[in-house]
């Protein structure tokens, strides 16, 4: 395996592990940290249900990872039309070598691993 494919991965493998939002975990736990911008947030937290919050902390996680997944899928697109090409350590990462970024930071998240 090339140097710039295993760093592609690497790359899309942090991501991956990098979904999870804090704030979803504050939303399902205690709330925000107690601070004085963070008071009305809290207390309208205070006022869900444990089943409420779930659905506003599956909403909060699912935008960072559609945050994610548009910032990938633009980046594609910039190498598409544009010629962009990302590189570390003078290697350049494969395009689309399994699919698009975006759809393999996806599947990397769904827990799918790398085919080879």
């Amino acid at each position: 395996m090339s140097k710039g494919l295993e760093q592609y991965k690497a790359f899309i493998d942090g991501l991956a592990e990098r979904k999870d939002a804090v704030e979803a975990a504050w939303i399902r736990g205690t709330g925000y940290p107690q601070i004085e911008d963070n008071r009305e947030v809290n207390q309208f937290l205070g006022s869900l249900t444990p089943e409420q919050k779930e659905i506003v902390a599956g909403m909060v996680q699912n935008a960072r990872i559609c945050g994610i997944h548009d910032t990938l899928a633009y980046i594609n697109e910039r190498m598409d039309c544009d010629g962009l090409v990302l590189s570390q350590d003078g290697e350049d990462y494969p395009y689309d070598h399994f699919d698009s970024m975006h759809f393999d930071f996806i599947c990397r998240c769904e827990g799918d691993e790398w085919t080879e």
